[in-house]
């Protein structure tokens, strides 16, 4: 029974086995293609695309290329709605685009199986010479297979090397002002494409006297058209000035050699040479009131010295000094000195006709000459952006003697002098009784009479002139008998303050644009207070508030400027309601 039993379950088994392998199989099967079809929607198209760039070895700043994107499809599916994003570096643009723009985006279409599309875009590199340029693409797609969008991105490199056209700018690393000197442009092709219709620019310094050049310029006096330029050709401009600057100054010469291609100029070439003014023979230097930073303010009256000295070994004669005097706040009626004044150029000379000491200036020997002026009492102000004013004197002095070897008709020497003026602040504190346009009501007897309040509102105006300014502080007391009601407002966010334990009224407002006040809406703040007068003031006028000060942080000169309103009474001289009135405390 025990074998038979045994026997029964073997059968049993066997039956088990081929079962399970059954399932097995399906399930592996099923897991399987499960798996492939999952592997097909969600694989995020690797492999599907074979992405390849063709591009030159090397590319020349300045000069087009082309780069040619290949793309590929291997799979047996179709890529849809295909989009590629080519991302460019600083100092590569696309070429017919503007030249800050860093993102091309191209639409392909679709790209059937085993098909190639091959799109090319035209670039230049307009800076980084002997650099590599790192060019990033982004593809997207479909597939026919699924709706999912996927992505593949890929990079490549350029080699950037030298500017196609050299351009070279000689000039002399130091000349004495007014000596006459050459300014030497060179350029050469040296890339493996001719150029054609190029333009050279140079661009000088204010204070450069263009005298001539070789070949001439073709509009002005400093652009030259190249025509075209072939391979390994050269050539070079001449042009001959002179500058006339103060000694240890710098001027730049910046020269560009520029190409019309798609519709657009481009810079393939560009170079910046420094030239340098020596210490000259005759020196020159400008004060104003004995010194050379100072700050001046509405109505000052200055005194310009310009001191000159004979630096070398030869002696100079007839000299000749000028200054001219450039701000719209001189009031130039005031002008005086020794020297003769013209009025159209607002220029002092003086020569050996008004000053017998500058017939001749031996080696070593100085000198000075002064002239004086007075400014304005108001600032010119007729929009917010008048401010920032300053005033300036430029010297020149001069002799036709030449030092032996300096290529120069004169030996001259500038120098100048610019000063900035401070803003002005104002407040105007005012008391009235009769005030209905503030919005509040005073009530009380007035005049006033003794043991019986009054109210009056105090009116803070501020007129901020020429600057910005910072940390603008208002404050007074309450006097004697006055109390704060709290009724207070203001035309801008912030109003004033009362505290109670001193008696302070305060105002601060963290910042003021120039000019407001002047220009647009006035900034001001009303409030009330109330005065009960004493026994002992039957008679007499007396004093509500006391004087108002005002300070703030010039912002252009660093100056704190500071300012004061009378104080206020019951007279209320600007409250036209009071006028005819009684003034003096009533019993």
């Amino acid at each position: 029974m025990i074998f038979k039993g045994g026997m029964g379950f073997q059968p049993f088994g066997k039956k088990f086995t081929f079962g399970w392998l059954i399932t097995a199989v399906a399930l592996a099967l099923t897991l399987t293609l499960g798996f492939l079809f999952a592997l097909r929607v969600f694989d995020g198209g690797a492999g599907r695309v074979v992405v390849e760039f063709s591009k030159p070895d090397q590319v020349f700043v300045g000069q087009p290329f082309s780069v040619l994107v290949s793309l590929s499809n291997p799979s047996n599916d179709a890529l849809n709605d295909v989009k590629l994003s080519l991302s460019v570096p600083e100092g590569v643009s696309f070429l017919g685009q503007p030249e800050d723009q860093r993102v091309l985006e191209l639409s392909i279409g679709d790209i059937g199986p085993g098909s190639v599309e091959q799109p090319s875009v035209n670039l230049i590199a307009l800076s980084g010479s002997q650099t590599l340029k790192r060019l990033a693409t982004k593809l997207s797609y479909r597939t026919s297979a699924s709706s999912a969008q996927f992505e593949e991105r890929s990079v490549v490199d350029i080699v950037v090397a030298q500017s196609a056209v050299n351009l070279s700018v000689g000039i002399p690393q130091e000349i004495v002002g007014g000596e006459g000197f050459n300014v030497v442009l060179q350029y050469q092709n040296v890339s493996d494409q001719p150029f054609k219709d190029l333009e050279l620019e140079i661009a000088y310094p204010s204070a450069f006297s263009f005298i001539e050049s070789d070949p001439k310029p073709m509009k002005g006096n400093n652009s030259w058209k190249l025509a075209d330029l072939e391979k390994g050709e050269s050539g070079s401009i001449t042009i001959r000035g002179r500058i006339i600057g103060p000694e240890r100054s710098f001027f730049g010469f910046r020269a560009r050699i520029s190409a019309e291609l798609f519709g657009r100029t481009y810079t393939i070439s560009s170079q910046v040479a420094n030239l340098a003014i020596a210490a000259s023979p005759l020196f020159l230097e400008v004060t104003v009131n004995e010194n050379t930073d100072y700050i001046a303010k509405l109505g000052d009256g200055l005194t310009y010295s310009l001191r000159y000295k004979n630096n070398s070994d030869i002696t100079f004669e007839n000299l000749t000094l000028r200054a001219q005097l450039v701000g719209s706040l001189f009031d130039f009626r005031t002008v005086s000195g020794k020297g003769f004044f013209n009025s159209l150029t607002n220029t002092f000379t003086w020569d050996v006709a008004n000053n017998p000491k500058l017939i001749v200036l031996g080696p070593g020997q100085e000198g000075s000459v002064e002239l004086s002026v007075r400014l304005a009492d108001r600032f010119p102000v007729r929009r917010l952006g008048d401010k920032n004013f300053t005033l300036k004197a430029e010297a020149q002095v001069e002799s036709p003697t030449v030092p032996f070897g300096t290529a120069a008709e004169k030996t001259i020497s500038v120098a100048s002098l610019e000063n900035r003026v401070s803003g002005a602040l104002e407040v105007d504190a005012s008391g009235f009784f009769f005030d209905a346009a503030s919005g509040f009501v005073n009530r009380g007897p007035y005049p006033p009479k003794v043991d019986q309040p009054t109210q009056y509102t105090i009116h803070w105006r501020i007129r901020n002139y020429a600057v910005d300014m910072l940390n603008v502080h208002v404050s007074s007391f309450l006097l004697s008998g006055s109390r704060w009601t709290g009724n207070v407002k203001s035309s801008i966010d912030v109003k004033p303050t009362y505290d109670p334990s001193s008696g302070r009224v305060t105002w601060d407002i963290s910042s003021l644009v120039a000019n407001k006040g002047i220009v647009g809406e006035i900034i001001e703040a009303v409030f009330q207070i109330e005065n009960t007068p004493a026994v002992n003031q039957i008679g007499k006028v007396i004093p509500l508030m006391n004087r108002t000060d005002i300070q703030a942080e010039d912002t252009f000169t660093g100056l704190t400027l500071r300012n004061s309103d009378v104080e206020i009474t019951t007279e209320l001289p600007d409250d036209p309601g009071a006028k005819g009135m009684g003034h003096d405390v009533q019993p």
